[in-house]
């Protein structure tokens, strides 16, 4: 666990004026983006930050995004709010022990994900975008699941005489 603070209210106010910055660009972004409908859907983001923390801001912020742009939304749109979701997550990062790591990390998960998006949504329909990003999260799940069992030193020892058939040495 890298430390990353999730919680609104149980942080010293000093520590949680980076997201609450975030927070106001990404309903910003929204309300202009999308009208009434995404000031709202910014602000149901913000208090869910506020009672649950920035994991579940970021989930529920997705689920009212749908709501907001219920005609469909354009790649170009979409880049600019999820760049306002990645500021929220950013903030949250600031907050950790091992912020520069953390948000590297944080930049170079989101500008993947993001490429893979884009070059396969440029040539492939929406559908399969969507598919080939599901398989590279868990693509990306499960090589860090493993690394965390490396880590850990979770993963036992591969015993050398194991692979001879008559298992001497």
């Amino acid at each position: 666990m890298s430390g990353v603070a999730t919680a609104g209210p149980a942080e010293p106010t000093g520590r949680r004026w980076p997201t609450l910055v975030a927070l106001a660009v990404l309903t910003g972004a929204l309300a202009v983006l999308a009208g009434p409908t995404g000031a709202v859907a910014g602000l149901a983001t913000a208090l869910t930050w506020y009672v649950l923390g920035t994991p579940y801001a970021l989930a529920a912020g997705h689920v009212v995004l749908a709501a907001a742009f219920p005609d469909g939304i354009d790649a170009a749109t979409f880049l600019l709010v999820e760049l306002a979701f990645v500021a929220v997550l950013l903030a949250a990062v600031v907050r950790s022990e091992t912020a520069v790591g953390d948000a590297l990390a944080v930049l170079a998960t989101a500008t993947t994900f993001v490429g893979i998006g884009w070059l396969v949504a440029g040539a492939q329909p929406l559908w399969i975008a969507a598919g080939t990003l599901l398989i590279a999260v868990a693509l990306a799940a499960y090589a860090l699941h493993r690394y965390e069992l490396v880590r850990l030193g979770l993963v036992p020892e591969i015993d050398s005489d194991a692979d001879s058939p008559t298992h001497e040495q």
